[in-house]
């Protein structure tokens, strides 16, 4: 096979795949967009043949920074991959991808992301403006339940994790270091506020629960802050469970939160996590949770 061409194939199911054989070597540059940009992160892996896309971030000008960043290191990309259906993951793919590279994701993921693409334009390009995209584009090359992709001498494999953080949400585990590498997308924050607005916080904290097994040992580079090993998912655990209670106990069995509810939770969530960015999240997925949770709490 020539070098740096994308095959793809399944992996045979195992208990887990970390402990896999370094492939080749390979350097992690990252791209963090602003606060307006929802400090998202996207992650160039470069090896000898070429460049891997992890993410494409936001907004207009943060993709064409990234394409950018990307063009500096003078290196063919060679192929893309997105971990879930947030805009903040996928909105940039046009601005940074060529036609001819293909875009991997989790087959649930790209059918999320074209069934969301356009409403999420409709909500939002109002506030945005030129800023939000004008087109998208839906990974192209969708990948079945332990999916694998052998390219520039790395080799990666897309974990479908189902509806979490995001209403399909997956992670990428990399052999190809020292140490297994994992794209966690949006399954766990580090140091901001979570978006919660999808609904889906009990089958979040299920999906923490598996990973932190799946995971152990392996570097964890999350959607949004830096790098960590499994206390990443543990943080997140906490979060959710303190984020469910207090939406649990201003709803009382209600579907949804007044302004003023939204605004006490808000507030004791910052004192939560003091100092976080992103706030403004917290009082977005209120209604969402406490539906979900009005929902949990009637009889089968």
């Amino acid at each position: 096979m020539p070098a740096g061409r994308p095959s793809v194939g399944t992996k045979p199911s195992s208990p887990t795949p970390i402990g896999w054989s370094t492939v080749t070597q390979f350097r992690i540059h990252t791209y963090t967009a602003a606060e307006s940009g929802i400090f998202a992160n996207s992650y160039l892996l470069e090896t000898a043949d070429g460049v891997v896309l992890v993410d494409a971030n936001l907004l207009v000008s943060d993709a064409r920074a990234l394409a950018a960043r990307l063009a500096a290191l003078r290196k063919p990309l060679l192929a893309a991959f997105v971990t879930h259906a947030h805009p903040d993951h996928f909105n940039g793919l046009p601005y940074v991808v060529a036609d001819d590279v293909p875009v991997y994701a989790a087959a649930a993921v790209a059918e999320a992301i074209a069934e969301v693409a356009e409403p999420k334009r409709a909500q939002w390009q109002p506030v945005y403006g030129d800023e939000w995209p004008d087109r998208h584009r839906v990974p192209d090359h969708p990948l079945p339940a332990g999916g694998t992709v052998e390219v520039g001498g790395l080799r990666i494999a897309v974990h479908d994790v189902g509806a979490a953080e995001s209403h399909a949400d997956s992670y990428l585990l990399v052999a190809g270091g020292d140490r297994p590498v994992a794209f966690i997308g949006d399954l766990a924050f580090d140091g901001t506020h979570s978006y919660t607005a999808d609904g889906h916080t009990g089958r979040w904290l299920a999906s923490l629960d598996r990973l932190t097994g799946e995971l152990h040992g392996a570097r964890l580079y999350p959607g949004h802050g830096a790098p960590g090993d499994a206390s990443l998912l543990a943080a997140q655990r906490r979060y959710l469970l303190m984020y469910r209670e207090a939406v649990r106990r201003f709803a009382d069995g209600a579907p949804t939160l007044s302004e003023a509810q939204r605004q006490e939770l808000t507030e004791l969530m910052t004192r939560f996590l003091p100092g976080a960015p992103l706030s403004w999240l917290v009082g977005l997925g209120a209604d969402a949770v406490a539906a979900e949770l009005a929902a949990e709490a009637v009889p089968a």
